[in-house]
């Protein structure tokens, strides 16, 4: 089964895509086990990732992982980028630490009915992604994704895969997404 993300020429409205949530906990405080979820599209060549999380009191810079691999047919590397709600952490590509040129964050906070959650909005764009992977996300492209979150407790939620599993690592449970025409 694949997942669908769209791409257009233009800026899609969030109201309008899929929203991938994070249903996989590993949690000793219920606070932990969070409404946090992803949405994702391709604009003019920039894969643009947006992560939701609805964390009463997030602490902590990086408790956010997003883990990619934009052209898993041609065994291409996993790159895991680190942020939270105060902002960037780390960027790994290859098992190898970059600066994360072409790869930019946007975060902001807030509330509505729902409570607090803030956000982080990752643009890959699309020198990056030519760069790095040799690839331009086009109509029926494919690539690997997964997201995770952690506490400073240890505490840990994911994506995709069963986080519980002793040997869980995100990047050897990533789904396939599907990039269609909006």
């Amino acid at each position: 089964m694949r997942n669908i993300i769209y791409k257009s020429e233009n800026i899609i409205p969030w109201d309008t895509q899929s929203a991938f949530k994070m249903n996989s906990y590993n949690a000793q405080v219920e606070e932990h086990m969070v409404f946090c979820y992803l949405k994702s599209y391709v604009y003019g060549g920039n894969l643009v990732l947006c992560s939701y999380c609805f964390t009463e009191h997030p602490q902590g810079k990086d408790n956010i992982h997003l883990y990619l691999n934009l052209s898993p047919d041609k065994n291409g590397a996993v790159m895991q980028i680190d942020y939270g709600y105060d902002g960037m952490g780390k960027i790994v590509y290859d098992k190898k630490e970059i600066t994360g040129e072409g790869i930019s964050l946007n975060c902001f906070k807030t509330d509505d009915e729902q409570g607090f959650y803030w956000c982080g909005e990752i643009t890959v764009d699309k020198a990056a992604v030519n760069q790095l992977w040799n690839t331009d996300l086009e109509e029926k492209s494919i690539f690997t994704l997964n997201m995770t979150q952690t506490f400073e407790n240890g505490d840990f939620s994911g994506l995709f895969g069963d986080v519980t599993k002793v040997d869980y690592l995100a990047e050897n449970n990533m789904n396939v997404f599907l990039v269609l025409n909006y």
